[in-house]
């Protein structure tokens, strides 16, 4: 380091050794001189906070969010997974690091169907299967004529009719199950609940399906119950024919 040169003589004063802030002699004049303490040249030496956030500044610490230079006073906070540093409140208000790739990234939302129309066969709009009027592909109920669709799935004007006029059957298909069911449980009906179950239940099959599982399940245990009763009485009247002729 090279000495420096006394204000009033200008003779060279050697700055070797000092460690902080001291009072030397000239060694001319004998006047005495403050000098500074001697610092790296390659890392200035921090002094205080001030100093500290300027040194920072140079070096560009800035948050990774709001891209703002720290300064002393500043309440930081740091990613416990990249070590990024970050004003508090920006990590706050983010939710998280704002560090691409890194696994403390705030979880971003899918676009959904709020904001991606939903569509069918590449359509946003149906035309309605009751009035034939264009609405959208996931309305589920006609906004024209009022009709009621089960699904947002498209569906041509014979499968809606198809579809209206078995729900209308369903309440008479529930009570006919019922009448089957309780009419196999007499014995002295089982013969009529156990046929009709058994003619009636094939042919039916399908539009049993739309209705819950207990109704198909009342059928069949109808079909068993009523033929099982009819097939015992069948037996006990064979085996009282045979006694009473014996």
């Amino acid at each position: 380091m090279s000495d420096l040169k006394c204000p009033q003589c200008g003779s060279p004063v050697s700055q070797t050794g000092l460690t902080s802030e001291a009072t030397v002699v000239c060694p001319s004049c004998q006047t005495a001189l403050q000098m500074p303490a001697p610092t790296s040249e390659k890392e200035p030496l921090l002094q205080s906070p001030s100093v500290a956030s300027t040194v920072q500044t140079q070096r560009g610490a800035v948050c990774a969010i709001c891209q703002s230079p720290f300064t002393h006073a500043d309440n930081k906070t740091t990613c416990p997974d990249c070590h990024a540093e970050y004003h508090a409140e920006c990590w706050q208000e983010n939710g998280g690091c704002g560090v691409y790739g890194c696994s403390q990234v705030p979880k971003i939302e899918q676009r959904r169907a709020v904001e991606i129309p939903v569509s069918y066969w590449g359509q946003e709009n149906k035309p309605c299967p009751s009035c034939g009027k264009e609405i959208l592909a996931a309305a589920v109920r006609c906004r024209h004529c009022g009709a009621m669709f089960s699904s947002a799935k498209p569906e041509d004007t014979v499968t809606f009719n198809q579809r209206q006029a078995l729900e209308q059957q369903l309440p008479k298909l529930k009570q006919t199950v019922v009448w089957i069911f309780v009419l196999s449980l007499l014995p002295c009906l089982a013969p009529i609940g156990g046929v009709w179950s058994l003619v009636w239940y094939p042919s039916h099959r399908q539009d049993l399906a739309a209705l819950p599982s207990l109704y198909p399940a009342l059928c069949k245990i109808a079909i068993v119950i009523g033929l099982g009763q009819t097939g015992l009485m069948a037996l006990m009247g064979v085996l009282y024919s045979f006694t009473t002729a014996g």
